[in-house]
């Protein structure tokens, strides 16, 4: 395996070797397998990453391409989805650089949480940035069954990390956790948010004893990847407070670190930038030539069929806003413009595409049912919009 320095064949059992390897980098810090895995690391990220964070363009069996070739119709996996969270944890955990989180973030919200309908009972196999299908209630090789559930709930795992001296937040999700054993102490860690519909993130630190140690609090780096470049910037952290006194912390490795004694009670509250941004693919990517894709904070959106006319092209100088759609797909914050056309242009987050129909279904379909060419009447969808 320490031979290995380009992502090659299967994506799923590619992913989780690099993890079992990054493991082993991890434990021994063996020089090779660092520089296998390392190696590894930079072919998928910035030459064989799709902007969802999704993994395997198919063109082998079930596997990666060439360096650069990122078709719309890409597998993505959902098995692969799960596989690069872990191999991009196992290097949080070995490097503690904000950079790896900032990328299981987007294959969690994106290429992973879109793999399952809003009613969690229908799964994506395959996830293409293109969709023309719906999701199966059962598919002839189950993997996926087990892996989506089995990655999902174990957001605790992915939310934190713990160092000799202090805490590593790396997702900013409302919930109670505790990280247990931090400076001698074990620590609840309480965050109110509505993230990723807003900016606004309140953790509260509650250590079982006062204890001095540092809280590191990631602030996100949009574009780790060297493939794509959003505009406008939208990193880091906006503002961020403690117990209401707002402070500057140095910045280590992509995370804010504050270092104190800390108390239960002790509060921090922290803005994170929240814009719509237009992403392009660099020049090398033939499939994304002439086209723009959109992301909010950590979500990358699609248009749908539903919505629109498919066909449309969105001037770059189009203004975007953004507007929430609480009855809509479960609650949404929809990004609105205008096509060139001057039509309306809506766009959806991609995890929540696919869930609405473009009609009844045919006489006799039933769920599961491929009849008809599809396991439902799905609408078409496109990350890749044409901005020319």
């Amino acid at each position: 395996v320490i031979q290995q320095y380009e992502a090659v064949g299967h994506a799923v059992r590619a992913v989780y070797s690099y993890a079992g390897m990054a493991d082993v980098a991890m434990e021994t810090a063996d020089s090779d397998y660092r520089s296998a895995v390392a190696s590894l690391w930079d072919n998928i990220v910035n030459r064989k990453y799709y902007v969802t964070g999704g993994v395997g363009s198919g063109e082998t069996s079930e596997g990666f391409g060439p360096n650069y070739s990122l078709r719309h119709n890409g597998y993505c996996e959902s098995c692969s989805s799960c596989g690069e969270i872990f191999f991009q944890h196992k290097l949080n955990l070995t490097y503690h650089d904000a950079k790896f989180a900032d990328l299981y973030e987007e294959t969690l919200y994106n290429a992973l949480l879109g793999s399952i309908d809003l009613e969690g009972k229908n799964f994506y196999y395959q996830n293409p940035l293109d969709s023309r299908g719906g999701r199966y209630e059962w598919h002839v090789c189950p993997c996926c069954v087990g892996n989506i559930p089995r990655t999902l709930l174990m957001l605790p795992t992915w939310m934190y990390a713990r160092s000799d001296d202090g805490i590593y937040v790396n997702l900013f999700i409302g919930s109670t956790v505790t990280v247990e054993d931090v400076a001698g102490t074990d620590v609840e860690m309480v965050q109110v948010t509505d993230y990723p519909w807003g900016g606004k993130v309140s953790i509260t630190v509650n250590p079982a004893a006062t204890k001095s140690f540092s809280v590191k609090v990631r602030a996100p780096n949009r574009s780790v990847s060297d493939l794509y470049a959003g505009t406008p910037q939208s990193d880091g952290i906006a503002s961020i407070s403690v117990n209401g006194s707002e402070v500057a912390p140095r910045i280590e490795k992509g995370y804010a670190v504050i270092a104190r004694e800390w108390k239960a009670g002790d509060k921090i509250d922290l803005v994170l930038p929240m814009k719509v941004q237009r992403i392009k693919g660099s020049d090398k990517i033939a499939a994304t030539a002439g086209r723009v894709a959109l992301r909010y904070g950590p979500l990358i959106y699609t248009a749908e069929s539903v919505d629109q006319n498919m066909d449309g092209v969105l001037r770059p100088e189009s203004a975007l806003t953004t507007e929430w759609k609480g009855d809509l797909l479960g609650g949404v914050m929809v990004i609105k413009g205008t096509w060139a056309d001057g039509s309306a242009l809506t766009a959806i987050p991609y995890y929540a595409r696919d869930n609405r129909t473009a009609g009844d279904p045919p006489a006799g379909w039933r769920a599961g049912s491929t009849e008809g060419g599809g396991r439902r009447r799905a609408l078409s969808s496109s990350v890749w919009l044409k901005d020319q």
